[in-house]
C-alpha cells in the first residue's frame, strides 16, 4: 500500500476519531463518574498521535500529545474534571480540527487558539509532572507497565494451564498478532494493544517470536519484524467487546479465541512465561473467532450500484408489463417472471439499506451545539432526544447536520426565554427544553425540533413581513403562512444581533438545504407554549413502493406509505355541504372527497363517487378520500426528477418510467388536501 494511501485512510480515520471525541466528551460531562467513557476518549487521542506523527504531522502530533497527558493524569487519578477542564477538552478538539486541516493543506500557519490551548493544557501538566517526577524513567520495566509480572520466564506448553489463574465471571482468550510491516507506518504498535486491552481484562502472559540478524544493519526501524505475539488475557467482558480493540487492523492482522477446560489428563508443566514462543503442540479447542467483517467502499461505487439497481426495477417492470410475454400462455413462463420479480425486489432492498444508516451520531452532534449555544447566550438548556435509532438514507443524514444546527440555535436564542426570572413567572422550570425527535410517519420520516420557549409573535413577524413588502396589508394569511415567513432569505425579528442569530441568515438556509432532498420545513406554534420545526423527508432519494392509479386515462402513482385503504362507496355514504364540498361516510368517519381531476386540472367532469374508485391517505393534516377512475396496481418505481421547469408543480414529487416506457407522475400527498 502506497505511503500516499495511507495518509488518505488516515485522515478519513482522524475525522471519524475527532468527530467521536466531540460526542464522547460530551457524554462524560453528563457522567463524569464514568471512566470507561474517559478511557475510550484517551485511545481515540492515542491513536490519532501515533497516526500524526507516522506521518511527520508534527505540529498535531505535539498538540494531541499534551491533551493525551492530561487524559492520562484525570483516568489514573481520583480527581473529576471540572466543567472548566471539559471546556477545555472541547477547546482542544476544535484545536484539532482546524490543526488537521492546516497539517493536510501544508500551511506553515496555526489556528489562533493553537498556542493559548496549549498553554492552558501544559499549565495543568506543570501540576501532574510534580507529582509523576520520580516514578518516571525512559527505562520501565515493561513487565509492571503491562501488569506480566513473569515477563522474561519461561512459556507454559498448554493454554488450558492458565485457567487456574483465573477469578469469578472470567474467561480465558487467547490473542494472536500477527501484525503487518508497515503497522509502524499506521501509527500502532504492538504495547498500544497491550495497554488497551488492559482496560478490559488482564494480561496473564504474553510470547514474543522474534527473528534473529545476523548483522545489525538489517534490522530497519521502519519496518514491524516481530512475526508473531500470542498473549493470554483474563476478562469478564464477551469476545466482541475485546475484538473491538482492534477494528482499526486488517482483518488477518489478529485472532481472538475463546479458551475452554477440555477433558483431558493434565499436564505436568510448570505455568510460565517468556518472550521467545517456543511451536505449541497441543490442540486447542477454537470456541468463538471474532473478527471484523466491515468493508470501506466508495460512496461513488455505491451510487452506481444504486443506479444500476434501478435501471433492473425498470427492466424486471417492462417484461411483466409487457404484451408480447402476457401472451404466452406458459406456466413456466409465468412463473419465471414471478420469481424474477421477488428476486429483483429482494436485491433492491439489500441495496437500499445499505445507505440507511442510523442518526443516531448526528442527533449526538447536537448535543455539541446545544452545550455551546447555551453558554454563549448564558441560557440553561436541556437536549432531549428520542427515536435515535430512526433509520434514514447517508445523502439525507449528511443534508441534515447544517438545518438542524441553525434550527437548535434559532430556538435557544429566539425560542427560549431570556431569563430563569420570565420563565418561572411563566410557570415553566429554570431549564429550557430543546427536544429532537425522529419517527416514521406513513411514507416519510419527520425530524422534530421543539422548544418550550415564548413561542413565535404572530403580529411581529406579520408587521415585520409588511415593513419588507413581503406582504400586502389586504392579504388574508394563516398561521401556517405567517410562521412560514420567518424563512424568508434575511428575515429576522431579532432585537439584538448575537453570536448565533439576529443577522436574518440561517432559516432559509433551511429551507434551501431540505428542499434539495425533497423535503419540506412545517412550523407550529403557540405564543407562551414554545415552537416545533418538522423536517418531513421521503423514505429514500431512489425507489419507492407505489399504487399505480388512472384518472382521465392518465397514469399516476401514490406512495403505498401513504395509503390507508380504497374502496367504492354507496351512493347513500356520499353526502355533499353547499353543493361544493363532498364527503364519504367510512365507518365511523366523515372524510372529505378530493378529486384528482380536480386538483391536477385535468378534467372539469364530475363523475359520481359512487361510480369510482376512492382511495383513503393520511398526511399530517389527517386523512382525505382521493377519487380516481380505477386502482391499476401496486409496484416498486424509480423516482426520476421533474427538472427544473416542473419541479415546483403542486401535487406532485417527482417521476418514474413505468413498464411500458410512458412516464407517470408521483403524486404529493402533503399538497393534494
Amino acid at each position: 500500500m502506497s505511503r500516499e494511501k495511507l495518509r488518505q485512510i488516515f485522515i478519513e480515520e482522524a475525522n471519524e476519531i475527532i468527530e467521536k471525541m466531540d460526542v464522547d466528551i460530551i457524554n462524560y460531562e453528563e457522567s463524569p463518574n464514568d471512566k470507561a467513557l474517559l478511557n475510550e476518549i484517551f485511545r481515540g487521542v492515542h491513536t490519532l498521535k501515533g497516526s500524526a506523527n507516522a506521518f511527520n504531522f508534527a505540529r498535531l502530533g505535539e498538540f494531541v500529545h499534551h491533551f493525551e497527558d492530561v487524559l492520562d493524569y484525570f483516568r489514573n487519578s481520583d480527581v473529576t474534571p471540572s466543567s472548566v477542564d471539559v471546556d477545555l477538552f472541547l477547546e482542544s478538539v476544535n484545536v484539532i480540527k482546524e490543526t488537521l486541516l492546516c497539517e493536510v493543506d501544508e500551511s506553515e500557519k496555526l489556528p489562533v487558539e493553537y498556542t493559548p490551548c496549549l498553554a492552558k493544557i501544559q499549565q495543568i501538566l506543570l501540576h501532574v509532572n510534580d507529582i509523576k517526577a520520580p516514578e518516571e524513567s525512559s527505562n520501565n520495566d515493561l513487565s509492571l507497565e503491562f501488569g506480566n509480572d513473569a515477563f522474561f520466564q519461561v512459556p507454559s506448553a498448554v493454554s488450558e494451564d492458565f485457567l487456574v489463574e483465573l477469578r469469578p465471571n472470567e474467561t480465558l482468550f487467547k490473542i494472536i498478532l500477527r501484525f503487518d510491516e508497515d503497522i509502524y507506518l499506521r501509527g500502532f504498535d504492538h504495547f498500544l494493544y497491550f495497554k488497551n486491552l488492559l482496560h478490559v481484562g488482564r494480561i496473564l502472559a504474553s510470547f514474543w517470536r522474534v527473528p534473529e540478524y545476523s548483522a545489525e544493519e538489517l534490522f530497519d526501524v521502519e519496518r514491524n519484524a516481530i512475526q508473531e505475539v500470542t498473549l493470554y488475557l483474563a476478562s469478564e467482558k464477551e469476545a466482541e467487546s475485546i475484538a473491538d480493540i482492534f477494528a482499526f487492523l486488517e482483518e488477518n492482522e489478529y485472532v481472538v479465541e475463546e479458551i475452554h477446560a477440555k477433558a483431558v489428563a493434565p499436564q505436568s508443566v510448570e505455568a510460565s512465561k517468556s518472550v521467545v514462543l517456543p511451536e505449541e503442540k497441543e490442540e486447542i479447542k477454537r470456541s468463538t473467532v471474532v473478527s471484523k467483517n466491515f468493508l470501506k467502499i466508495d460512496a461513488l461505487k455505491l451510487d452506481e450500484l444504486f443506479d444500476s439497481i434501478g435501471e433492473l426495477v425498470i427492466a424486471q417492470n417492462y417484461l411483466g408489463e409487457n404484451t408480447k410475454i402476457k401472451a404466452i400462455a406458459d406456466a413456466e413462463v409465468t412463473k419465471t417472471i414471478e420469481n424474477l420479480s421477488k428476486i429483483t425486489r429482494l436485491i433492491q432492498n439489500r441495496v437500499m439499506s445499505l445507505r440507511m444508516i442510523p442518526i443516531r451520531d448526528t442527533f449526538d452532534k447536537m448535543k455539541r451545539v446545544v452545550r455551546d449555544s447555551s453558554k454563549k447566550v448564558n441560557k440553561p438548556i436541556h437536549l432531549m432526544l428520542e427515536g435515535e435509532e430512526t433509520e434514514i438514507d447517508k445523502t439525507m443524514v449528511e443534508a441534515l447536520s447544517d438545518p438542524l444546527v441553525h434550527i437548535i440555535r434559532n430556538a435557544i436564542d429566539h425560542g427560549i426565554e431570556s431569563s430563569v426570572e420570565e420563565r418561572l413567572k411563566a410557570g415553566k422550570s429554570e431549564e429550557g427544553m430543546v427536544n429532537l425527535r425522529a419517527y416514521h410517519r406513513g411514507g416519510t420520516i419527520i425530524i422534530e425540533v421543539k422548544d418550550d420557549g415564548r413561542g413565535i409573535n404572530k403580529a411581529k413577524v406579520y408587521h415585520k413581513a409588511l415593513e419588507r413588502g413581503l406582504v400586502s396589508k389586504d392579504e388574508e394569511l394563516s398561521d401556517a403562512q405567517i410562521y412560514a415567513l420567518i424563512m424568508q432569505p434575511g428575515f429576522s425579528t431579532a432585537d439584538v444581533i448575537s453570536d448565533i442569530s439576529g443577522r436574518g441568515v440561517g432559516l432559509d438556509v433551511v429551507k434551501t438545504a431540505i428542499e434539495v432532498v425533497r423535503g419540506k420545513v412545517d412550523i407550529s406554534s403557540e405564543e407562551g407554549k414554545g415552537t416545533t420545526f418538522s423536517i418531513v423527508l421521503p423514505l429514500t432519494l431512489a425507489i419507492i413502493d407505489g399504487m399505480i392509479v388512472r384518472s382521465n386515462e392518465k397514469i399516476f402513482i401514490i406512495p403505498t406509505l401513504c395509503i390507508t385503504e380504497s374502496f367504492r362507496p354507496k351512493e347513500t355514504s356520499v353526502h355533499s355541504a353547499g353543493g361544493k364540498e363532498e364527503f364519504v361516510q367510512l365507518r365511523s368517519e366523515l372524510l372529505p372527497i378530493v378529486r384528482l381531476s380536480r386538483v391536477l386540472e385535468l378534467d372539469d367532469g364530475m363523475p359520481n363517487p359512487w361510480e369510482c374508485t376512492l382511495v383513503c391517505i393520511e398526511n399530517a393534516r389527517g386523512k382525505f378520500a382521493l377519487l380516481v377512475d380505477e386502482l391499476v396496481g401496486r409496484q416498486q418505481v424509480v423516482i426520476k426528477t421533474l427538472g427544473g421547469f416542473l419541479a415546483k408543480t403542486e401535487g406532485v414529487s417527482g417521476g418514474a418510467v413505468m413498464g411500458n416506457g410512458e412516464i407517470a407522475l408521483i403524486l404529493n400527498v402533503e399538497e393534494l388536501y
